[in-house]
């Protein structure tokens, strides 16, 4: 059975309370929208650069606290993609192991790994493993936590006290689409947030909330960054759309059949109410489901059949109806495209036919 690392359960409890949408962590994130459900059964673990963006999303930071329950490093703002948040606390780790005379043999045996593995982990020649740094940090007298991010910004591992009690929650960050493309831009032009601060007259700190989407910025500092990173921003009329691709085309095609076959089955048995009669009893459907897709892709290779299985037993695990919607909407899209490669499958062998008439 696997086992879900408790910090990760705890996120995505979060994440159902707040109503973020797994398709949204993914988005920030960078992942699959599938990674984010296998995260919450175990079935794989986030990286830690992955958890630390996931935290951020949800207005959470990493912390470590002393067995007094005093937390005495609290994480500076993370900013996906910008910032190095792994190497930042293996940093804070291996300072604390140093500082207790703890020997790097001593924290391999406690965290289950082999000396060597460790050294690497010390050293940063291999990233630590989020289930590898909540170990070390037992190792060395702390516990690995998460808490909620401040107004103000902490110094770094200055003690901070008991822990408060929480403030009323309020709407959790979600990165406008526009400014999300923006930030590719900003990386793949490697200019730095401080850079784009200065062109835009506001604070670093403002940038990388943008792009945590912890702040929103106005019309004028769209405009703003947007001309820092040389780009402009249209307005596009809906009848003056570029040409769709022949691939959108056939989704389009494919879409309004699929509208047809709704409108057929509402005539044929009327608009019927259901209960969803989803939720946790489909767990083992789901992990069944994942496990054989996983064994074909390292035989034969998995089948539109594994895919389809997968994302629709993945959906009919969740009872929350924001997170329920997600995943239907997920294996909604895994049928399109199933639908897809048999029109083009079909298209090709009619081609083939068609060769030489002229």
């Amino acid at each position: 059975m696997a086992t879900v690392n408790p910090l990760v359960a705890e996120l995505d409890a979060l994440r159902v309370e707040l109503g973020v949408a797994e398709q949204i962590v993914a988005e920030v994130v960078g992942v699959d929208p599938l990674d984010v459900g296998w995260w919450a059964t175990g079935l794989r673990t986030p990286s830690l650069r992955e958890f630390v963006g996931y935290a951020a999303l949800l207005g959470r930071r990493f912390t470590f606290a002393n067995e007094h329950g005093q937390i005495e490093y609290v994480d500076q703002v993370p900013i996906l993609g910008d910032d190095n948040p792994p190497e930042r606390l293996r940093l804070v780790l291996e300072r604390r192991r140093e500082r207790r005379e703890v020997s790097r043999r001593a924290v391999a045996n406690a965290v289950g790994v082999s000396p060597p593995v460790f050294n690497r982990w010390a050293t940063g020649e291999r990233p630590v493993p989020l289930d590898g740094l909540v170990g070390w940090a037992a190792a060395v007298g702390w516990t690995a936590g998460l808490a909620e991010a401040p107004e103000t910004e902490p110094d770094d591992e200055r003690p901070a006290g008991p822990r408060q009690p929480r403030p009323e929650r309020r709407r959790p960050p979600r990165v406008l689409p526009l400014v999300a493309q923006l930030e590719q831009i900003r990386h793949a032009l490697r200019m730095s947030q401080v850079r784009v601060a200065e062109v835009t007259g506001v604070h670093k700190n403002t940038v990388g909330r943008w792009a945590t989407g912890e702040r929103t910025p106005s019309l004028e500092n769209l405009l703003d960054l947007a001309h820092a990173l040389a780009c402009d921003i249209h307005i596009v009329p809906l009848a003056d759309q570029p040409q769709l691709t022949p691939q959108a085309v056939l989704r389009q095609q494919i879409l309004l059949q699929i509208d047809l076959a709704r409108g057929n089955r509402d005539q044929r048995t009327g608009r019927r109410v259901h209960a969803d009669g989803t939720g946790p009893h489909w767990q083992q459907a789901a992990d069944a489901a994942l496990e054989d897709e996983i064994v074909a892709d390292q035989h034969e290779g998995a089948t539109w059949a594994h895919r389809a299985r997968t994302s629709l037993n993945d959906a009919l695990r969740r009872d929350d109806p924001a997170d329920l919607r997600a995943g239907i909407l997920q294996a909604a899209a895994t049928l399109v495209a199933w639908l897809e490669d048999l029109d083009a499958r079909a298209a090709g062998e009619h081609g083939d036919q068609g060769d030489g008439d002229g």
